[in-house]
Order: C-alpha cells, then structure tokens, then sequence
C-alpha cells in the first residue's frame, strides 16, 4: 500500500439510511479507482433557522483548516447555502477541489438530482390513473433541490391538465415526524377539508401525516393517497409501502467521484450536471407493487440491520451508566474502549485536545478560548485501537494527521465530533470500518462521551468543593494550623503502630501582651509562635492549635535526642523573627513531650496527661531563670 491522496466525504444527508448508501458507494469506488484514502466528515446540523453553529455538530468542519485534502464531495441534503459557501470558499483558498451534491456551493461544479421528470411522471399519475384533482403538496422548508422541481411540475401539471391551482395546498415545512403529524390539522385550519391525495418531499413528513391519518380513522390509500419524493429503506419498510422517487444516491457518488478525479487532474468539468431518479410506485397511492423480489430483499436487509442496531443499543447502554460515572480519564478510556469493543468495533480512537486535558482533569485550571479554532495542533489519543497500532493510550500526535497512524489507499475513516452542548472536546475516528456501529446509534456514541467529560469536569469542581469544606474545616482561621478537629480525623494515623510522641507547647506571656499593646499585637504574636513551630515540624507531623495559645505536635518519632534538641532550634528561630520585626515584646514557648513506645505503651490521652505536665514544670523553670536573672541585673 503506498501514500493515498485524501479525499474528504462531507455528509448532511437527511436520514442515516442515505448516509450509509452514500458513504458506502464512495468507499467503494474510490477503493477500486486505487490510490485513495476516504475521510468522512459526518454531522447531523450544523445550520439551525439559517444559523450557523460554529462549535457541536458544526465543530467538525474545523477539521478542514488542518488536514490536507487532495478533494473534497459535499453532499448537501440536508445543508444550506450558507454552510455550501463556507466549505467553498475554505477550500478554495487551500487550493482543494470541491464538487458539491444536491446543493450549489459558490465557485465549485455541483451535481444536481434531475427529479423534474420523476415529479411531473407523479403529478400525471395522481391525475390520470387516480383521478386525483385535490392535491397537497408539502416542501421542505429553504433550498432544497427536489422541493424546487416538484413546486415546478405540480403548478405546470395542473395547468396542462387546466386544473386552477389553490395556493392553500402548497406549504413549507421543516422536516419531523410531529410536523408531519401537525399537517392533517393544519389543512383543516386552512379550510381544505376535501384533500384526495398528498404528495410530502420528505418521507419523514409523509409518514408523521400517515400516522395522524390513522389515529383520526382515515385509511391510505382508500381515503387519502400519500406519496414522497424521498424514497428509502423507511419508505419500503412502511404501511402501506410509500410511493417514492429513488433517488439512485450511489449513481450520483459516481459521478461526483469522476468529476473530482478529472478536477485533481487539472481537468475543466462542467458547472452544473445532472443525475436522474426513478419512481417507485407502492401500495400508498394505490398501485400493487411492481418489485416484489427487490422490496423483499431490502425489506429483510432492513430488519436484520434493526436487530443488530437493537443489540447495539443494548450492548452499549450497559456501558453508558459507567461512562456517566466516570472518576477520570483512564475509567473514560476503560469504559470507552469496553463500549466499542464489545460490538466488534476494531478500529477506533478518541481524540481530546491537548490543552483541554488539564481542564477537564485538574479543577483549578481555566479553559482557553479559541479564537477561529476548535482542534489544537495537538491531539491527544486518550484510547484507540486499530490492527494497525495495536492498542492506544495518552498518544499525542498533530491534529493534521487525524489520527496516530499513516493512512494508506483504501481506508475510510468516518470522523465525529466529541462535544456537550456548545463545548468542544475533540472528536471520534472509526477506521476501516464501513459501519462498525448502526449508524443512527454513531450519535450514542459521541454523545456519552460529550457529557462523559462533562460530568468528569463537573466531578473534580465537586469534589475540590468538598476537599476544600474540609481543610476549612480542620483549619484553624487565626495561624492557619491544624484544629482539633484535624486532630480527631488523623490521630490513629500515629497512635495505631503505639510507638509515637506527644509534645505540647504553650506561649509564654500572652496575656501580658495583651494587656500592654492590644489584641491585635497578642494575635501577631501568636501567628509569629505558630510560624516558628511551623518551621521545626516535619513533613510527617502533625501540628495542632491545641487551645487558646497552646499547640500540640503528634510524631511517630520517639528519639529523645530529636525532642530534647527542640527548644534550641525554637529558640533560635524565634530570636530571628524577633529581630528581624523588630518586635518590642518578649515571646517565648513551654514545652513538655511524652512517648508511647513498644517497651512502655502508653494511651494517647495518658501522654497528653505526662506531657503537659512537663510543659507546666517547663513554664515555672523558665519564670524562675527569668526572674533570676531581673535579680542579678
């Protein structure tokens, strides 16, 4: 296999049948042009009310400002102008050749489905044979191409056959099933209670109008006749069998495929060409089924592939629950790659962006805005496996690549975005895998992960929240040491191994502080008292404000030399502070330990009880040296 020229598969198709149809047909005829790799870019709305949607769906068409495409098919069903010219305008500044389908991008030769003739066949069918004269038709809403030539053959039909057009019957929709559902009412709120047939563009809406006519108690076609121009694998599988135009989507891969060959051969191409569609006629607009075999055969295709979505599914919920649970990035990647290997998905890998890894694992950093971009320069593969990397884990690599390996001729990558709501995390490559998941179960998929990490971000917030409560509440406010309660939560850390030492201090001469220069300067001085004791603790100890102005230390160690040599490391620090603050009044510290070790065990609390005890004894020794030496001066 030798270096393959990419060529980018862009896909808006209005329902993952077709996109499955248009995807497939693509691999395989680039595979046997020979010399090609095939990155399909999938979302699922990137335009919503003609707005465009930069980050979720839309995010993954950022991929084009870095990976480097030798040629570029839109197919654009589903899309809109404004995404088409976007595209264009991209890629021709990159210098890549773009040919777009179904939808005319400003600057690119296109492809356009010729469904005049399968619309104006319909029309006359409806009038001729059905002696229809009543007819409805319902467009999807915006530019779309099928939408333009059926309003042409409805309104040139009717006139040919002099029948006066009431523009009542003639709307525009979006494409849904509750729209479709909502149509039968709002003929009535229309006043066309009389409607013989109905022609949808999209099978989608014909079979929302199909179910509404059912619960009202109207039989199809007996009472109505319900035709679409958006024939598919929904249309066979429906009751009665939708009357549709076939819209032969592999026939028109094949031509864009040839359009761009001969265009990334320096070729001039047409502008604008053409690929036809046929009328399938089905048992909703009242004809007997002309196809038997062909119907039976993709009716059984249909069901075997809704089995193994079913299993999918259930497969895939079982990880679903864990995902949303997930405590970090490596349970992420456990579950993930639990998910996509127990359906027999082989090679795949999630990519996140290298700045946002610390986001999303480290609750005190910051997102980073991008400005124009969504991907990094650099990836990281936080999983992945594929028979040609063996299995992945943390691999970075640079977002030109798409993923951590070289692609060669034949392959086919179907790309995702991995994103929550209006943030971006990276996105999902499934490699040399036509379908490894049920297509419409792909959105299950990336979607767990999107609110995976999400929840794993909000889990570090929550638990820093709580980690933080907790140090406030084992903090004393005043030195920032250790309370009692800190005490009481790590205590039997030291005592359960019995050998440990308990050394209790207390501040000489803090009322006299007070008394003679405030509150404020009595607090100072504290704080100065538990810095000093701060500074003689080590790392494995524990400092406590015991009371007032009294400290308690909880050590494993129980070497006396350590703990006789205390007073002279505090004293010499305190000294320090004292005249490098320029304190004016004395500050000294009491100190009395006692040991619990394995030849004299001894309780905690009979400990505290020895050791302050010898701090009193130390307090009254150092009045009567201080005093004694007020006698000698």
């Amino acid at each position: 296999m030798g270096k393959a020229k990419n060529i980018a598969l862009i896909i808006n198709a209005s329902n993952f049948e077709r996109q499955k149809v248009i995807i497939k047909a693509a691999h395989q005829i680039l595979k046997a042009k020979g010399g090609y790799a095939l990155y399909v870019l999938s979302n699922y709305g990137a335009f919503y009310d003609d707005t465009w949607h930069e980050h979720g769906e839309g995010a993954i068409y950022d991929l084009l400002n870095y990976v480097k495409f030798d040629g570029c098919i839109l197919e654009g069903n589903l899309g809109s102008k404004q995404l088409a010219n976007r595209i264009s305008e991209l890629l021709r500044e990159k210098g890549t050749p773009l040919v777009t389908i179904n939808i005319d991008a400003d600057g690119a030769p296109f492809l356009t489905i010729n469904a005049y003739r399968a619309c104006y066949e319909l029309m006359e069918h409806l009038i001729d044979r059905h002696g229809c004269t009543r007819i409805n038709l319902v467009l999807q809403d915006g530019l779309d191409v099928i939408s333009m030539q059926m309003k042409k053959a409805y309104y040139e039909v009717l006139s040919k056959k002099e029948i006066v057009p009431d523009q009542r019957r003639v709307m525009e929709r979006q494409v849904s099933v509750q729209n479709g559902r909502a149509l039968y009412q709002e003929f009535l709120d229309a006043g066309i209670d009389d409607t013989e047939a109905v022609i949808c563009v999209h099978d989608v809406m014909a079979i929302g109008l199909c179910l509404e006519l059912e619960e009202r108690g109207f039989r199809v076609p007996e009472d109505m006749l319900l035709c679409t121009l958006n024939y598919s694998t929904n249309s066979i599988v429906f009751r009665p069998m939708l009357t549709g135009a076939d819209r032969k989507d592999a026939d028109a891969v094949k031509t864009a495929c040839d359009l761009l060959e001969e265009m990334m051969a320096g070729k001039k191409v047409n502008r604008e060409n053409f690929y036809e569609c046929k009328m399938h006629y089905g048992t909703s607009c009242g004809c007997s089924n002309q196809e038997e075999a062909e119907y039976g055969k993709r009716y059984q295709e249909l069901i075997l592939a809704k089995v193994e979505a079913a299993t999918q599914v259930s497969s895939m919920m079982q990880y679903n629950n864990a995902l949303e649970k997930v405590e970090s990035l490596d349970q992420l990647a456990d579950n993930l790659r639990g998910m996509l290997e127990g359906i027999s998905c082989s090679g795949f890998f999630c990519c996140l962006n290298q700045s946002d890894l610390k986001y999303i694992v480290n609750e005190e950093s910051e997102r980073k805005t991008k400005q124009g971009r969504i991907y990094d320069g650099t990836m990281v593969t936080v999983t992945g496996v594929s028979d040609r990397t063996g299995q992945l884990k943390n691999m970075a690599f640079p977002v030109e690549k798409l993923l951590p390996a070289e692609t060669e001729e034949g392959d086919i990558l179907i790309c995702l975005p991995i994103h929550y709501k209006e943030q971006d995390f990276g996105y999902m490559v499934f490699l040399n895998e036509y379908f490894p998941i049920e297509i419409y179960n792909y959105r299950i998929c990336h979607e767990s992960i999107g609110s995976s990490i999400e929840n794993l971000r909000r889990q570090m917030i929550l638990r820093s929240s709580i980690q933080k409560l907790d140090e406030l509440h084992m903090q004393d406010q005043m030195t920032g040491l250790h309370n009692r309660f800190a005490l009481q939560r790590f205590r039997n850390d030291y005592i359960s191994g019995k050998e440990f030492t308990i050394v209790i201090m207390d501040m000489d001469g803090l009322k006299k502080v007070n008394d003679d220069f405030g509150h404020l300067a009595g607090n100072h001085a504290l704080c100065i008292i538990a810095d000093v004791l701060r500074n003689v603790t080590e790392k494995n100890e524990l400092l406590v404000r015991y009371g007032g102005d009294e400290f308690l230390l909880l050590s494993h160690n129980t070497q006396r030399k350590h703990w006789e040599g205390l007073r002279d490391a505090i004293d010499r620090i305190l000294a320090e502070k004292i005249d490098r603050q320029h304190i004016r009044y004395p500050l000294g510290v009491s100190i009395g330990y006692a040991m619990s070790t394995e030849d004299d065990p001894l309780s905690i609390e009979a400990c505290c009880e020895l050791a302050d005890k010898a701090m009193y004894q130390d307090k009254i020794n150092r009045k009567r040296q201080r005093a004694d030496v007020l006698l000698k001066e």
